[in-house]
């Protein structure tokens, strides 16, 4: 195996499947073992082009971007977002988002900085960030909400709630394959460093969202080589107001909004996809851009046009035969 590859999933369990199914065609008889359907690409590792490992921590909990009126239902617990606004009233100005918190019968409404976390009947609420006026997001409330015992003691106890390093990784079933872009403000050059960008969207995310790690699972560069982003047991991020969980999120490095996609990038997007179906037991109907869940032109249009047209359903098909 070429070293720095990986070639079948990244985790333990996805190499014993693939080795006891070797077993079992053996134990069968079979002279010449049949190539499994759509094989896992091959993959450029994170380890070889991060800056940083990956972090966070796994936790029963949820993460979402509520506007005003909208709730946020986790467990017994529902957190409705009354609005944002900007308190004046101390030394700087702090964006602050007030909230409703419904468990059983109990209700509480509280006023919470941006920033600030806290706990309420065995959960620990925080406020990630509020999105002002001229922000990505504008209008939004970044909200994470755990189970208090599921959390790192330093995390239950925290009134902050944290940068990066303290973002929870949430656990979720894959129930759809998505397509993104970067949607980079020039389109992807054949000379450009895609591990240089790669690591300026992670170091961006923790930055200025509080991501634990970029917010795809798997992203592409023109020449159709993939690289493993966030951990795909773990949901992903987003920029807009849909849910990320269950979504197999592939992004495609550049601005398909101004470039055509190559290829090489068209033909990797249908490896990586078919392996997803296969993988998680879904159908070609499960395939879609991040437009079909949220109001954006994201993956762009040059991307869309493979999805709506069918070309890439067709692709991903050939390969599941």
């Amino acid at each position: 195996m070429p070293q720095g590859v990986i070639v079948d999933g990244m985790s333990h369990a996805h190499v014993c499947r693939a080795l006891g199914a070797a077993a079992a065609a053996l134990t069968l008889g079979c002279a010449t073992a049949r190539p499994r359907a759509a094989p896992m690409p091959p993959v450029v590792p994170h380890a070889q082009w991060e800056a940083r490992p990956r972090l966070g921590h796994a936790a029963d909990a949820t993460r979402r971007n509520r506007g005003a009126g909208d709730s946020l239902a986790f467990r017994d617990l529902t957190v409705t977002v009354l609005g944002t606004d900007v308190d004046s009233t101390g030394a700087r100005p702090a964006d602050v988002a007030r909230l409703r918190l419904a468990l059983g019968g109990a209700t509480e409404e509280r006023v919470v900085r941006e920033g600030a976390a806290f706990n309420w009947r065995g959960f620990h609420v925080a406020v990630v960030a509020v999105y002002g006026p001229g922000e990505l997001g504008a209008g939004l409330a970044a909200l994470e909400v755990a189970t208090a015992a599921s959390l790192p003691p330093h995390v239950a106890a925290s009134d902050s709630a944290g940068g990066a390093a303290m973002r929870l990784r949430i656990p979720h079933r894959i129930t759809h394959v998505t397509l993104h872009h970067t949607g980079d403000a020039r389109p992807l050059a054949p000379e450009d460093d895609v591990p240089a960008k790669l690591r300026a969207l992670e170091a961006w995310g923790a930055r200025e969202r509080n991501w634990w790690d970029v917010p795809y699972h798997f992203l592409l560069g023109l020449d159709g080589r993939i690289y493993e982003g966030r951990d795909f047991r773990y949901a992903g991020e987003t920029n807009t107001a849909y849910d990320p969980r269950g979504h197999f999120l592939i992004s495609v490095v550049g601005n398909y909004e101004r470039q055509e996609p190559t290829p090489a990038q068209l033909s990797a997007i249908a490896d990586l996809m078919a392996w997803a179906l296969r993988e998680f037991d879904l159908p070609l109907e499960r395939i879609g851009g991040h437009y079909h869940y949220a109001e954006t032109g994201c993956p762009g249009r040059h991307l869309r046009r493979p999805l709506e047209d069918g070309t890439l359903r067709r692709m991903v098909a050939e390969r599941l035969r």
